[in-house]
Order: structure tokens, then C-alpha cells, then sequence
């Protein structure tokens, strides 16, 4: 008879498998839709900053579920299995503050937009590399305290949820302090809309299409959110029962590759130039070539045309 812990074994396995297919597929997406444009789009390059780092978690879970599935091959070198575990927290906490990094963008587009030096592609891009410098510092103290520890019954490494000083500060750090970032940067825009009376038709559609972009973000964080909320209840649980449920580590990364699925087709849907190229590519009629025949009239020799 299968164990519970295999079944959720492969039901993660698969799962965190169609994540990263999910986000391959953004990333053919993306490169099609640069070609196409040949412009250089900030919400493009952040949002991929966003796919490449949910990307990376895919592939730090699949490792960790695969170690479980496959003899526990991680735990031939502890500091490899150690380096998962830290890869799997860094690269999630960059999803958060990627999506800080996105409604800051926002911010300046729709109250600071007279300032177009904080519009540059290129600030951007140093503001990523910004981004990914901070995650790393926020994740050092974890190394330095050695907080990563093989976990009982599994063969991946993490800290573990019954340390209550490495779990509080992860969450702390890690997520509540970008989701409340966001929600800061939300009100701001709201406020900044509504107090504004004397602004263009133009410039006001433009300032609510970023506010629905900012609640996608918001709902794509609380999403996250969702996918840490399994780990809180779990931490609780184990501080008034003295010890965690068995499968508590299983459901996790459940909750996680689902959540990672579920972040890159949310990614596609809201993203408009991504939609138009997913259509484009499974649209058939587009790329066919429509053969029509124009009637000559008298006196003009009309030729057949071909239209595409």
C-alpha cells in the first residue's frame, strides 16, 4: 500500500513539474513579444523579474520533492541539501519584493510620471539587481545562525517550523513586510486618484488601468499569502501540541507548486501584450494565408490577391 507521504510525494512532484512548464511557456511567451515590439517595456521586464524568481522556486521545490521520491540524493552532500533549502526561501522572498518593485513602478507612473528619469528602462534594471542584493541580505542571517537543519522524516533541508525565533523572523521579513509594502503603495495611488480633480481624460484612464494592475498584484501577493498560511497554522499547531503534524512539510509544498502554477497563468490572463500572444500563437486563422479572388471590373484588369 502507498504511504501518505508518497502520495503527496507525486502529487507535489507533478504540480511543481507544471509550474515550470507554466513558466517556460512565459518566458517563449515574453521573447516572442519583445521581437514583435522591439521597444523596451518596464512592466515587461518586471514581471518577468517576477516569473524568473517564482521560476527558481519551482525549481528548488522539485529538487527538495524529488530528494524525498529519488533516496534522498541531497543528503549525499548536507551542504547541498543545506543550499536547497536556502534557495527555496530566497527565491520566494524575491517573488514578494518583485511584486513590491512592480507597484513601485506604478507609484511613479501615476503620481511622480512628470519625473521620467524614474521612468528609465535602465533604472529598472539596476533596481532589480537592487532587489536581488536585498533578498540575499535578508536571507543571511538564517546562514550565519545555521537555522537550515535536516527535517525529521523528509530528505530535504529547511528550518524547521517548530524554531520559533528562524519561523517569525522569515515570515516577518520574508513576507509580511513586502505584502504590507504593496497595500502602503495601494492606498497612496488611491488617495492620489481621488484627490485629484483638475487631470486629463487620457491621464486618468491611464492612472486606473495601473490601480487594476495594482490590485492584481495585490491578489497575486495574497495568493502568496494563502500559500504561507498552511505554514502558519502548522507552527501553532505545533507550539501548543508540542509537535507537528507528520504531513505538515507535504502540505506546504503542495500549497507552494500549486500557488507557483497558478501565479504564472495568472501572469499570462492579466498581462495584456502576454494574452495577445498567447492568442496569436494558438490562433490558427492568424497566421493562415486567405486566398480571395476580386472581380475585374471593365476596363481594369484585376488580379487575384492574396490576403494575410
Amino acid at each position: 500500500m502507498i504511504s501518505p507521504e508518497t502520495i503527496f510525494g507525486i502529487t507535489n512532484w507533478a504540480f511543481t513539474l507544471l509550474s515550470i512548464f507554466v513558466f517556460v511557456f512565459v518566458f517563449i511567451i515574453y521573447v516572442k513579444t519583445v521581437k514583435e515590439d522591439r521597444e523596451k517595456d518596464v512592466a515587461l521586464l518586471l514581471t518577468m523579474n517576477t516569473c524568473l524568481a517564482a521560476f527558481l522556486t519551482s525549481l528548488s521545490v522539485i529538487m527538495m520533492v524529488s530528494s524525498n521520491l529519488f533516496n534522498g540524493f541531497l543528503l549525499f552532500n548536507m551542504n547541498c541539501c543545506y543550499a536547497f533549502g536556502l534557495f527555496y526561501d530566497m527565491f520566494e522572498c524575491s517573488i514578494y519584493y518583485s511584486y513590491c518593485l512592480q507597484s513601485f513602478y506604478r507609484l511613479i507612473r501615476i503620481v511622480y510620471y512628470r519625473k521620467k528619469s524614474l521612468l528609465s528602462y535602465n533604472l529598472y534594471r539596476f533596481l532589480i539587481i537592487i532587489q536581488w542584493l536585498i533578498t540575499i541580505v535578508l536571507i543571511l542571517p538564517s546562514i550565519y545562525l545555521k537555522w537550515y537543519i535536516l527535517i525529521e522524516g523528509e530528505n530535504y533541508c529547511l528550518v524547521p517550523y517548530t524554531y520559533i525565533t528562524g519561523s517569525v523572523y522569515l515570515l516577518t521579513v520574508l513576507y509580511s513586510i513586502p505584502l504590507f509594502s504593496i497595500i502602503l503603495v495601494y492606498i497612496l495611488i488611491t488617495k492620489y486618484i481621488r484627490s485629484t480633480t483638475m487631470i486629463r481624460i487620457r491621464e486618468r484612464e491611464r492612472n486606473l488601468r495601473d490601480l487594476t494592475v495594482i490590485k492584481r498584484i495585490i491578489l497575486c501577493v495574497l495568493m502568496l499569502v494563502l500559500l504561507r498560511f498552511p505554514a502558519i497554522i502548522f507552527i501553532v499547531f505545533g507550539v501548543f501540541r508540542g509537535s507537528l503534524f507528520f504531513l505538515t512539510y507535504p502540505i506546504v509544498l503542495l500549497v507552494t507548486a500549486i500557488c507557483l502554477m497558478f501565479i504564472g497563468l495568472i501572469t499570462i490572463k492579466i498581462t495584456h501584450k502576454f494574452r495577445k500572444q498567447f492568442f496569436k500563437m494558438f490562433d490558427k486563422n492568424t497566421n493562415q494565408i486567405h486566398p480571395t479572388t476580386n472581380r475585374p471590373t471593365p476596363g481594369n484588369n484585376t488580379l487575384a490577391t492574396i490576403q494575410i
